[in-house]
């Protein structure tokens, strides 16, 4: 079945959520899109082996990787992630072809139960203050604006070029119980 064709005859309950694997770290580059990333995705796989970081994905079983959801446990920046109460979610990301189904909304929710069931009661994110979109969905989904971020950041590239990136962001949270 062509990639068109699955993303409108899919159902939401045959999309499966796991652990990203070592062999999926190439595919979260998203056909070269996010390459640049490819140093960092490979130490944040490496954080999962120490439990500071999860990292998972969501497939459709005949389009193969559609979306993405990483989890920061722990940080030093302790109001992001403190390892008990707080987790920090990043690079959610659903493949724009796939957007507006649920998909993300589905995501969401399986992390954030599955940080309910490891004893987080609040999970924190940052959103580009140039994606409205996703603004959007989050609000949809509870999260409550709580502060402005500078948004800048900097990274090896695949080439080990250090990038500096500059994304105002506004911080939200949610309260997500345990």
């Amino acid at each position: 079945m062509d990639r068109v064709h699955a993303t409108k005859n899919f159902n939401l309950e045959n999309l499966i959520i796991r652990p990203v694997k070592k062999s999926d770290l190439s595919a979260l580059e998203w056909d070269g899109a996010y390459q640049k990333y490819r140093r960092m995705y490979t130490n944040l796989y490496r954080n999962t082996k120490s439990g500071r970081t999860l990292m998972w994905l969501i497939e459709e079983p005949s389009a193969g990787i559609i979306g993405q959801a990483f989890v920061m446990l722990i940080s030093s920046e302790r109001n992001a992630a403190d390892g008990v109460q707080r987790a920090y979610v990043f690079a959610f990301r659903v493949k724009p072809n796939w957007r507006g189904r649920g998909i993300g909304t589905k995501l969401m929710h399986f992390v954030e139960d599955d940080l309910r069931q490891r004893g987080f009661s609040i999970v924190t994110l940052n959103v580009a203050k140039d994606n409205p979109d996703a603004l959007r969905l989050y609000k949809r989904l509870g999260y409550k604006i709580i502060g402005s971020r500078s948004g800048i950041w900097s990274y090896k590239d695949d080439q080990g070029n250090l990038q500096h990136v500059h994304e105002p962001a506004w911080r939200m949270e949610k309260e997500i119980g345990n």
